[in-house]
Parts: C-alpha cells; sequence; structure tokens
C-alpha cells in the first residue's frame, strides 16, 4: 500500500464513482441498498477539495491513511452493509434492529481495522450508515411504500431514525461520571456536553436532512458535478454539526473555528466561484497547519449522499 506521504505528494485522478442507476418498478433489496451505502462512502472520499480530509489530491492532518487505506476499509465493511439491511427488514421490532445493528457495526469496526492495519478510518461512518441509517431505512418499511412523493419518503425515514436512536444520549452519555469515560466522545460530552454523532441520530440527523441534503440537490439542479455538489454539502454541513473529531484535534476553540472558515467559503461561493475555490485552498493549509480534520462532517456527507442515491434510484423520480 502507498505510504500517506506518497500519496500526499501527487494529485489523485480517480474517476467518479455512479451512485445510481434508473429506477426500478420494485423494491429495493438489501444488497442493492448495501452497494449504495458503499458506493456512497467511495464518493465522499472521492470528492475534492476537503480541507483537513484525506481527497484525490492529499490526505489533509493525517498522516497515517492514504485514499488506498480508506478503499480497502470500504471494501472490507461492504458485505456488513447488506448485512444490517437483511437484518433490519427481518427483526420483529425497532430495539432488535437497533440491537443487530449494533452486532454488525461492531463485526465492520473488526472488519476495518482488520484491512487498515489498526487505522480508524470508517468508524464514524460504520455508526452512521450500519447503525441507524441503512437500519431505519430497511425496518421503516419506507422503500415499500413510495408513491413518487419524495417528501414523504424522507420523513418515513427519519421519523424511522429517531424512533431507533430514541434516548441514546441519555443510556450513554448523559449517565456517565468522570471515571466511565473512555471514548473520546465520552470524554467531550462530560467537557463540553457535546452529544456528537448520538444526538444528530436520536435529532434524527438534521445535518444531513435540513443541510446537507437540500445543499447537495441544489447544486445538481443547477448543473454542477457531484463532487461539486458533494464540496459545497460537507461546508454546509460543517457549519452545523458538533464534529468532535475536530474538538478531540483542537480543544472546543476548534470547533468554533472550524464553522467560521465553512462560513466564509459558503460566503465566497465554495465550489461555485473561483474565489470560493481559492478560499478552500486556503481553508485546507490553515486546517493542516493546525492539525483538524473535520471527520464527523466527513460521514455526515457519506450520509447525505446515501440519501439522496436511494431516493433517486427509488423514489420514484
Amino acid at each position: 500500500m502507498p505510504s500517506a506521504t506518497a500519496a500526499q505528494s501527487k494529485p489523485r485522478n480517480r474517476a467518479a464513482v455512479p451512485l445510481t442507476a434508473a429506477a426500478p418498478q420494485r423494491p429495493a433489496s438489501p444488497g442493492e441498498i448495501g452497494e449504495l451505502a458503499h458506493r456512497a462512502m467511495l464518493a465522499e472520499l472521492s470528492a475534492t477539495p476537503k480541507p483537513g480530509l484525506v481527497d484525490q489530491r492529499d490526505c489533509g492532518s493525517h498522516r497515517d491513511m492514504d485514499p488506498d487505506t480508506f478503499e480497502a476499509s470500504a471494501a472490507a465493511i461492504r458485505p456488513l452493509l447488506e448485512r444490517v439491511a437483511s437484518g433490519a427488514l427481518e427483526a420483529p421490532a425497532e430495539a432488535a434492529t437497533l440491537e443487530a445493528a449494533r452486532r454488525i457495526g461492531l463485526a465492520a469496526e473488526y472488519a476495518m481495522f482488520a484491512a487498515t492495519g489498526g487505522v480508524n478510518t470508517h468508524k464514524g461512518q460504520i455508526f452512521v450508515m450500519v447503525g441507524l441509517i441503512c437500519g431505519a431505512l430497511c425496518r421503516s418499511g419506507a422503500l415499500s411504500r413510495l408513491d413518487g412523493s419524495d417528501r414523504t419518503h424522507l420523513d418515513t425515514w427519519r421519523a424511522a431514525v429517531q424512533c431507533l436512536a430514541k434516548g441514546m444520549v441519555e443510556r450513554e452519555l448523559a449517565c456517565l461520571e468522570t471515571f466511565d469515560a473512555i471514548s473520546n466522545g465520552e470524554r467531550l460530552y462530560l467537557a463540553y456536553g457535546l452529544s456528537g454523532v448520538r444526538g444528530e441520530a436520536q435529532n434524527g440527523f438534521p445535518a444531513i436532512f435540513d443541510v446537507g441534503l437540500p445543499t447537495y440537490r441544489m447544486m445538481l439542479r443547477d448543473g454542477y458535478p457531484a463532487n461539486d455538489a458533494a464540496v459545497n454539502a460537507l461546508l454546509a454541513i460543517m457549519t452545523v454539526a458538533e464534529d468532535t473529531t475536530v474538538v478531540h484535534r483542537g480543544r472546543i476553540e476548534a470547533l468554533a473555528f472550524v464553522r467560521r472558515s465553512a462560513a466564509q467559503a459558503i460566503a465566497r461561493g465554495g465550489m461555485r466561484t473561483a474565489d470560493g475555490r481559492s478560499y478552500l485552498d486556503r481553508m485546507n493549509a490553515a486546517f493542516i497547519d493546525r492539525g483538524l480534520s473535520p471527520g464527523g462532517c466527513a460521514d455526515l456527507l457519506a450520509g447525505t449522499i446515501f440519501v439522496h442515491s436511494v431516493t433517486e434510484a427509488y423514489g420514484g423520480r
């Protein structure tokens, strides 16, 4: 596998990942849902430029991973994405769905670490994709009830996410004592009250459904390529997400810095303008200088692309 240093020194020219095919006249199968989730993960990886993150241009603030690391990880996770979709369809109740998803998510983490030699490339995306998005989509039955109304579909899907994640913050974070904290997310909840991706899930992923998805779709409707749509969606997500990866790397003030930087990039047009693209280059350099990597926002971007691809393929459009 090429070293991260080697990947840092030369641009990557990977083909864009096709996300959807012609909409079929039947509900999706678990295999098809798993494939769309896998493609969304690869589309997030290929989106460029992503300040502080691994992309086709450089490795951002990382020295232990490169695009090949992410591709190997995504390939290892791919079979588990189908398993969680299949398990969600067969589970008798929402609680059983969440418990099954957790078990599969843990297996996906083992597969990821085995493929990357212990490097955490996709732990957050496993939570988003495996733990809730795929499971909630399939368990809600939304795919079998599509009537051509994308709004109805998204509302059903989001309600299922909230049902699965109900009480997660209280069960897993609010009851913690200082000596109980093990993960970075737990420590940051105790220090700053940040609920991170658990809070996102419990609220139905507002950063995806209310922020990332509308931005992504608007860019596509305006004729911009999927890459540019993904970058602008990432910037929009950065302005609202409680990214605990950023806080872990740069303390609480780093989160405000990332949000201000993303808002400035959007004000300059992001990928829509030469000024915005130039600012993104400076933003990347500033993030690297500070060692910041908005990995939680990247996970939500992958979720955004997945939601869009499913509704395009199966939403009756």
